[in-house]
């Protein structure tokens, strides 16, 4: 790779399950699921993760995880409209021209929009070979530049409980 920019595909942290009359928007991370993403933080750091910004889905599972995580990370969140579940991995992808000036970006989601988005970038196409995100779960994803304009590298995919390890 040129440049060396980096992404990070973040999906949310195991969330309470949805109650009667409960919108999905507002469940919560469940309790482990808040101990494990601090761990998951600390892992983060100790593999020598440097991140300038989070981009959050506005759904508050999300908004929870990339908090806890930047705890460790000392980067600023902001929220992100198209990483809403049901959008797709083109549009996503678009709506990251305005941070072309960056080097490292986490972006915190839903499944099945991460797996496509980062089938996306590393192979051209969403339906190509999605990733199976877990909770929690991240993949680093070297590419050329914010917004890709090429397939980039994978650089690692590793599930939050081997973070919550390195963590601990």
């Amino acid at each position: 790779m040129v440049n060396g920019k980096m992404l990070y595909l973040v999906r949310h942290a195991q969330a309470e399950p949805g109650r009667p009359g409960m919108e999905d928007a507002h469940r919560v991370l469940s309790r482990e699921g808040r101990e494990d993403t601090v761990l998951a933080g600390r892992g983060l750091r100790r593999l020598g993760v440097r991140l300038e910004l989070f981009l959050v889905s506005p759904l508050r599972r999300a908004q929870e995880t990339a908090r806890l995580l930047a705890g460790s990370l000392s980067a600023r969140i902001e929220e992100h409209a198209p990483l809403a579940p049901g959008r797709g991995a083109e549009e996503i992808l678009q709506s990251l021209s305005g941070y072309s000036s960056l080097t490292s970006v986490a972006l915190v989601g839903h499944e099945p929009d991460l797996g496509r988005l980062a089938s996306l970038l590393l192979s051209g196409d969403a339906r190509h070979m999605p990733l199976p995100f877990q909770p929690g779960q991240v993949a680093a994803i070297e590419v050329e530049s914010i917004p890709p304009r090429a397939p980039g590298l994978l650089r690692w995919f590793i599930p939050q409980r081997a973070l919550v390890l390195i963590g601990s």
